[in-house]
């Protein structure tokens, strides 16, 4: 595979269609539909005659000032050209890696590999009660209420608790709905509670919350039918970072790198 990827890469590269001959410039016939074609993706209609010549002209200037500033050594040590090209050759082996089209095996054994990519949220089902830390003295009234009022709740008592606009009960709701709610990491802590009794407190953005879990869901991972677009959406990215780095292999087996640290 790499082999066959580096021979598309300086394929592509090496079969410029615009040929150096000594102090020579030949715009090829491939060349000049490719300026049509730009222009009529950006113009939506064709070019006359007439832009068509300006379009070529215009690349012939193009060409020669890059070849004398090239000439000139301008393109040496100037980041942004460096940044350039190296943008434009991962594009291309990035185009490399898009020749394949994944089956439906290979997708499926990538889909068993990486199941927690593809995993539905988990649900939860859930009551709390919400204090307030406003409301409160300092840290020790706060852990005194909270030891107040999980006793009353665990003999089944009502409390009410701090006034608050956040809804009290929670139906299968889906854990980015809860951090949405409660802020970044409440699911976490549902996660640690045990179904069926309550606990806490646990904290938001808010303040503390005592927490009845009735149910908790841990989602599923879809059939491959069922998201086969993702999953090929991720195979792909997966296949053309595996590329890159391979490339980037075979590249270096062509230098010596030598780094010279500063003292």
């Amino acid at each position: 595979m790499i082999g066959a990827a580096l021979f598309v890469v300086f394929g592509i590269v090496g079969g410029e269609d615009l040929e150096e001959r000594d102090r020579t410039i030949i715009v090829t016939p491939g060349r000049i539909e490719q300026l049509a074609a730009i222009y009529q993706r950006t113009w939506r209609r064709p070019p006359t005659e007439k832009e068509l010549r300006g379009l070529v002209d215009d690349f012939v200037v193009e060409e020669i000032y890059y070849r004398e500033a090239v000439e000139m050594g301008i393109d040496r040590n100037d980041a942004i050209i460096r940044r350039r090209l190296r943008q434009k050759l991962e594009f291309l082996t990035d185009d490399v890696a898009e020749l394949v089209e994944p089956a439906d095996p290979e997708l499926q054994a990538y889909l068993d590999a990486h199941p927690e990519d593809f995993r539905e949220e988990s649900t939860y089902t859930f009551r709390q009660v919400y204090l307030d830390p406003e409301r409160y003295a300092d840290k020790a009234a706060v852990d005194a209420r909270v030891k107040e009022c999980l006793a009353a709740l665990e003999t089944g008592q009502e409390v009410v608790g701090d006034s608050t606009l956040v809804q009290e009960t929670f139906e299968a709701e889906r854990a980015r709905r809860v951090d949405a709610v409660f802020g970044d990491g409440f699911a976490r802590q549902l996660d640690e509670l045990t179904i069926g009794k309550w606990g806490g407190p646990l904290t938001s953005g808010r303040g503390y919350h005592l927490v009845w879990l009735e149910a908790r869901a841990q989602g599923e991972v879809p059939e491959l039918p069922r998201i086969r677009d993702v999953v090929e959406r991720e195979w792909a990215n997966a296949r053309k970072n595996e590329v890159r780095e391979s490339l980037n292999e075979e590249f270096l087996k062509k230098y010596e790198v030598v780094i010279e640290w500063p003292k």
